[in-house]
Protein backbone atom coordinates (compact mmCIF):
# COMPACT_ATOMS: atom_id res chain seq x y z
CA UNK A 1 0.00 0.00 0.00
CA UNK A 2 1.64 3.27 -1.02
CA UNK A 3 1.73 6.29 1.29
CA UNK A 4 0.28 8.70 -1.28
CA UNK A 5 -2.82 6.48 -1.64
CA UNK A 6 -3.28 6.28 2.14
CA UNK A 7 -2.98 10.06 2.51
CA UNK A 8 -5.67 10.57 -0.14
CA UNK A 9 -7.81 7.96 1.56
CA UNK A 10 -7.51 9.72 4.94
CA UNK A 11 -8.55 13.02 3.34
CA UNK A 12 -11.52 11.31 1.72
CA UNK A 13 -12.56 9.78 5.06
CA UNK A 14 -12.53 13.25 6.64
CA UNK A 15 -14.78 14.47 3.85
CA UNK A 16 -17.05 11.45 4.29
CA UNK A 17 -17.58 12.36 7.92
CA UNK A 18 -19.02 15.68 6.78
CA UNK A 19 -21.19 14.08 4.08
CA UNK A 20 -22.73 11.39 6.28
CA UNK A 21 -26.08 13.16 6.62
CA UNK A 22 -26.53 13.46 2.86
CA UNK A 23 -27.25 9.78 2.33
CA UNK A 24 -30.56 8.07 2.91
CA UNK A 25 -31.16 5.50 5.63
CA UNK A 26 -30.88 1.75 4.98
CA UNK A 27 -32.87 -0.93 6.76
CA UNK A 28 -31.05 -3.59 8.76
CA UNK A 29 -32.06 -6.23 11.30
CA UNK A 30 -32.10 -6.81 15.06
CA UNK A 31 -29.40 -8.57 17.09
CA UNK A 32 -28.37 -12.14 16.43
CA UNK A 33 -27.24 -15.07 18.53
CA UNK A 34 -25.56 -16.98 15.70
CA UNK A 35 -23.69 -16.05 12.53
CA UNK A 36 -23.43 -18.58 9.70
CA UNK A 37 -21.03 -17.82 6.87
CA UNK A 38 -21.45 -19.98 3.77
CA UNK A 39 -23.24 -22.54 5.95
CA UNK A 40 -20.59 -22.68 8.69
CA UNK A 41 -21.26 -21.26 12.15
CA UNK A 42 -18.72 -18.53 12.89
CA UNK A 43 -17.89 -18.80 16.59
CA UNK A 44 -16.06 -15.79 17.94
CA UNK A 45 -13.18 -17.01 20.14
CA UNK A 46 -12.67 -15.63 23.65
CA UNK A 47 -10.75 -12.39 23.54
CA UNK A 48 -11.91 -11.42 20.03
CA UNK A 49 -15.14 -9.67 21.02
CA UNK A 50 -18.76 -10.74 20.84
CA UNK A 51 -22.00 -10.25 18.95
CA UNK A 52 -23.71 -7.15 20.35
CA UNK A 53 -26.97 -5.32 19.93
CA UNK A 54 -26.79 -1.56 19.56
CA UNK A 55 -29.25 0.81 17.91
CA UNK A 56 -31.43 -2.28 17.30
CA UNK A 57 -28.74 -3.74 15.03
CA UNK A 58 -26.38 -6.70 15.19
CA UNK A 59 -22.84 -5.42 15.68
CA UNK A 60 -19.80 -7.64 15.30
CA UNK A 61 -16.09 -7.16 15.91
CA UNK A 62 -14.62 -6.03 12.60
CA UNK A 63 -11.37 -7.98 12.95
CA UNK A 64 -12.98 -11.36 13.64
CA UNK A 65 -15.43 -11.32 10.74
CA UNK A 66 -12.87 -9.86 8.34
CA UNK A 67 -10.17 -12.38 9.20
CA UNK A 68 -12.72 -15.22 9.11
CA UNK A 69 -13.36 -14.18 5.50
CA UNK A 70 -9.59 -14.08 4.78
CA UNK A 71 -9.22 -10.30 4.75
CA UNK A 72 -6.26 -8.51 6.32
CA UNK A 73 -7.04 -5.88 8.97
CA UNK A 74 -5.03 -2.98 10.32
CA UNK A 75 -5.86 0.09 12.33
CA UNK A 76 -4.71 3.71 12.20
CA UNK A 77 -4.95 5.12 15.71
CA UNK A 78 -4.50 8.74 14.62
CA UNK A 79 -7.61 8.76 12.41
CA UNK A 80 -9.45 6.01 14.39
CA UNK A 81 -9.89 4.17 11.08
CA UNK A 82 -9.89 0.42 10.49
CA UNK A 83 -8.75 -0.83 7.09
CA UNK A 84 -9.84 -4.21 5.74
CA UNK A 85 -8.05 -5.50 2.65
CA UNK A 86 -8.23 -8.40 0.21
CA UNK A 87 -6.51 -8.88 -3.13
CA UNK A 88 -9.51 -7.19 -4.74
CA UNK A 89 -10.60 -4.34 -2.47
CA UNK A 90 -9.89 -2.06 0.43
CA UNK A 91 -12.65 -1.25 2.93
CA UNK A 92 -12.39 1.59 5.44
CA UNK A 93 -14.51 2.32 8.47
CA UNK A 94 -13.95 5.15 10.90
CA UNK A 95 -14.97 5.28 14.55
CA UNK A 96 -18.18 7.26 14.97
CA UNK A 97 -18.84 7.38 11.24
CA UNK A 98 -21.88 5.86 9.57
CA UNK A 99 -20.30 5.69 6.12
CA UNK A 100 -18.36 2.63 5.02
CA UNK A 101 -15.96 3.28 2.14
CA UNK A 102 -14.59 0.67 -0.25
CA UNK A 103 -12.34 0.90 -3.28
CA UNK A 104 -11.52 -1.67 -5.95
CA UNK A 105 -7.77 -2.22 -6.13
CA UNK A 106 -7.94 -3.12 -9.82
CA UNK A 107 -10.22 -0.37 -11.14
CA UNK A 108 -9.97 2.32 -8.47
CA UNK A 109 -13.79 2.48 -8.40
CA UNK A 110 -15.00 3.61 -4.99
CA UNK A 111 -18.26 2.99 -3.19
CA UNK A 112 -19.80 4.79 -0.24
CA UNK A 113 -22.23 2.75 1.82
CA UNK A 114 -24.44 4.67 4.24
CA UNK A 115 -25.07 2.66 7.41
CA UNK A 116 -28.09 3.52 9.53
CA UNK A 117 -25.89 3.67 12.62
CA UNK A 118 -22.22 4.44 13.23
CA UNK A 119 -19.28 2.13 13.80
CA UNK A 120 -17.80 2.41 17.27
CA UNK A 121 -14.77 1.39 19.28
CA UNK A 122 -15.22 -0.43 22.57
CA UNK A 123 -12.51 1.46 24.44
CA UNK A 124 -12.13 -1.25 27.12
CA UNK A 125 -11.38 -3.87 24.45
CA UNK A 126 -9.85 -1.59 21.84
CA UNK A 127 -12.13 -3.26 19.25
CA UNK A 128 -14.03 -1.72 16.35
CA UNK A 129 -17.66 -2.86 16.02
CA UNK A 130 -20.05 -2.26 13.15
CA UNK A 131 -23.34 -3.68 11.85
CA UNK A 132 -22.62 -7.00 10.19
CA UNK A 133 -24.96 -6.32 7.26
CA UNK A 134 -22.88 -3.45 5.92
CA UNK A 135 -19.52 -5.16 6.30
CA UNK A 136 -20.84 -8.33 4.64
CA UNK A 137 -22.41 -6.46 1.72
CA UNK A 138 -19.17 -4.52 1.17
CA UNK A 139 -17.43 -7.91 0.94
CA UNK A 140 -19.96 -9.14 -1.68
CA UNK A 141 -22.00 -11.37 0.60
CA UNK A 142 -25.78 -11.56 0.69
CA UNK A 143 -27.25 -11.28 4.15
CA UNK A 144 -30.16 -13.30 5.50
CA UNK A 145 -32.03 -13.24 8.79
CA UNK A 146 -33.92 -16.03 10.55
CA UNK A 147 -36.04 -14.42 13.27
CA UNK A 148 -36.97 -17.73 14.95
CA UNK A 149 -33.37 -18.78 15.60
CA UNK A 150 -31.91 -15.23 15.67
CA UNK A 151 -29.39 -16.31 13.04
CA UNK A 152 -27.63 -14.11 10.51
CA UNK A 153 -26.53 -15.90 7.36
CA UNK A 154 -23.89 -14.63 4.99
CA UNK A 155 -23.50 -16.24 1.57
CA UNK A 156 -20.97 -15.21 -1.04
CA UNK A 157 -22.48 -13.68 -4.18
CA UNK A 158 -21.48 -15.87 -7.09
Amino acid sequence: MNIKFLKKLKALLALLSALTLVFSSVQSFAAANVIKIDGTEAVIPNGMGEIRERDNRTFVPLRFVSEFLKYTVWYDDASKTAYVSSDEKLICVQNGNSVLFSVSKSTGESTLMQMDTAAYIDEAEGRTYLPIRFLAEAMNYTVGWDEASKTVTLDIIK
